[in-house]
């Protein structure tokens, strides 16, 4: 099953299927595995190029040579961000969702996370932390990170 797009949630229309996308397999290698491994362990990592650290850590440097993965502690910084309001049949959310553009504070890049705040405290430069799932329902994706919240 599949989603078209057009421009507007309204419509948004289904089209049956399968998408050509489901037949390929992502081995993620052995930075996936270290990154999967540390996600287990509530932390995030990042890959040091000469003085610079990218996150999400990529398997190479921009150079072409091989980085040292690192931990990114951040703190984290909301860049951008949207609510969303309703969800994609456009029935109401009971609650508001925040995803954002966050940026670690430590490294280049960033990750695309919820944010669980109230809506009426987001903005830009926001200071917030990331909080993982408890630790026996980690998996090693970055969906073990439940959500990012406001540092204290």
């Amino acid at each position: 099953m599949a989603w078209w797009k057009k421009g507007r949630t309204v419509d948004i229309r289904h089209v049956e299927g399968k998408m050509e996308t489901e037949k390929y397999v992502y081995t993620p290698g052995i930075a996936g595995l270290e990154l999967a491994k540390a996600l287990i362990e509530g932390k995030i990592l990042g890959v040091k190029c000469g003085d610079k650290v990218y996150v999400p850590a990529k398997t190479y440097c921009p150079d072409f040579t091989r980085g040292e993965l690192v931990e990114v502690k951040g703190p984290w910084t909301v860049e951008t961000y949207t609510i969303i309001y309703e969800d994609m049949y456009g029935g109401k959310l009971e609650k508001p969702q925040i995803i954002a553009l966050l940026k670690p504070e430590d490294a280049e890049g960033g990750l695309i996370h919820y944010v669980n705040i109230d809506p009426k405290t987001i903005r830009i430069g926001l200071r917030v932390k990331p909080v993982f799932k408890p630790k026996d329902e980690r998996k090693g994706l970055l969906t073990d990170i439940a959500y990012f919240t406001i540092e204290h």
